[in-house]
């Protein structure tokens, strides 16, 4: 009896239905020579006067650890694929966990020790999430079709541990402004300047608790130049977007094949010296006042009571003031875009005959033509996107004065014989 009929479900409904689950386990490997130490040697470092080539030898400042072992990967999936109605509606869904341990890091270590820095096993994080696609085909006859299709996706990770006695480290960037990684937190959260804020009642330990996005909520300190008063280093933001989704149009009539493809990323963080510069050196068009009337920062003086110094807008937005400090860099990175539109159009059979070709079609593309992040200034057109570090790198949502992304066009023609 097939599977269908014992449930008593017409196969005119369902086509098809596929679960899967799945587990798998790999290794992660350190880069060469982080387990055997090193001879750094220097040739030809200095010539004396009479001639004579000086060699150097010395104990590189990275401490091998001979005791590495190989980080460990573990993932489960559990996925259902179905195709409904005479296959015009279709569903993939999966859904995600994994854990890894063991990690490879790398570890300052007190100078005192003779060595800087280490490579240990001692990190641990999950990563879990979701993945949809969704397809429908509300049109379909002999000459045209057209289909729809959605795609969502969304991914949390949490940092577990870190090595001992450690309280974060450094995942990417630089120190003092980078992405780190901190136990109980996402990984890669951004780290940068943090202003002094009024939090009321609430003591050292419930202040670390605020979250980032809520700072916004608590009044500011304004030092006697009637700017933000600089507090400490902290985390500025998650480059990690909320959700992801989007949709694609695909519409064919006979030979002619038209797509086009939206997308959207939601939430997540970008550090962006762009704007901000752009915003301080009074370019943008969200600084067109006039600028002789003098401005007032909202905040608090030392004693608490309201801020009430005015000074210039140069003073105000060109110093680390209202726009320069590290966490007023910060910028929400949702954003939506106009992926790709394309053309295709594919020779008939008949149009080939006589002809040495056995296929023949010219598709025609253009990506990035429009995107919108609504949370950035206007005037900056910034795109999200732009990254400063390389899409290999742990580095996420660095805008240190990226170049702009590009608008792309192009054509294939493509024959065979």
């Amino acid at each position: 009896v097939l599977p269908f009929d014992a449930l008593g479900v017409s196969n005119q409904n369902l086509n098809f239905l596929k679960v899967r689950l799945g587990f798998g386990t790999s290794a992660g490997y350190p880069s060469p020579y982080s387990t055997r130490g090193s001879l750094n040697t220097g040739t030809k470092i200095f010539q004396t006067s009479a001639g004579v080539l000086l060699n150097s030898n010395a104990v590189s400042n990275f401490y091998a650890n001979p005791a590495l072992t190989p980080e460990i990967h573990k993932e489960i999936e559990l996925g259902v694929e179905g195709k409904f109605l005479k296959n015009r509606v279709g569903i993939d869904l999966s859904l995600f966990t994994k854990d890894s341990e063991d990690l490879i890091i790398d570890l300052d270590l007190d100078a005192s020790t003779g060595y800087t820095s280490s490579t240990v096993n001692s990190a641990s994080i999950n990563n879990k999430g979701l993945e949809a696609i969704i397809s429908i085909v509300p049109v379909q006859s002999r000459d045209f079709t057209w289909e729809i299709s959605g795609q969502f996706s969304l991914l949390r990770s949490e940092v577990i541990s870190i090595a001992d006695g450690v309280d974060q480290i450094y995942v990417g960037g630089y120190v003092g402004r980078g992405n780190i990684a901190v136990p109980g937190l996402p990984f890669g959260v951004m780290e940068g300047e943090l202003i002094r804020r009024d939090y009321g009642s609430l003591d050292g330990a419930d202040v670390d608790q605020v979250h980032w996005d809520d700072r916004l909520g608590y009044t500011p300190y304004v030092n006697a130049a009637g700017g933000y008063q600089f507090l400490d280093y902290g985390i500025i933001g998650d480059p990690n977007p909320d959700y992801v989704y989007g949709v694609t149009n695909t519409l064919t009539y006979k030979w002619l094949t038209a797509r086009v493809q939206f997308d959207a990323a939601v939430g997540g963080d970008v550090f962006s010296t762009t704007s901000s510069t752009l915003l301080g050196r009074g370019i943008l068009e969200e600084t067109g006042f006039d600028r002789f009337v003098p401005v007032i920062t909202t905040g608090l003086t030392a004693d608490g009571s309201p801020n009430v110094k005015q000074i210039t807008p140069n003073q105000h937005y060109w110093p680390n003031t209202g726009v320069f400090y590290d966490e007023n860099s910060v910028y929400d990175a949702s954003v939506m875009r106009l992926r790709e539109i394309s053309l295709s159009l594919v020779a008939p059979k008949s149009f080939l005959n006589g002809t040495p070709f056995g296929s023949a079609s010219l598709t025609m593309s253009a990506q990035n033509l429009w995107h919108y992040a609504w949370n950035f200034p206007a005037g900056t057109n910034f795109d999200p996107e732009v990254i400063s570090y390389g899409a290999g790198s742990n580095a996420r949502g660095w805008d240190e004065m990226t170049g702009p992304t590009a608008k792309k066009w192009g054509a294939t023609l493509s024959l065979t014989f």
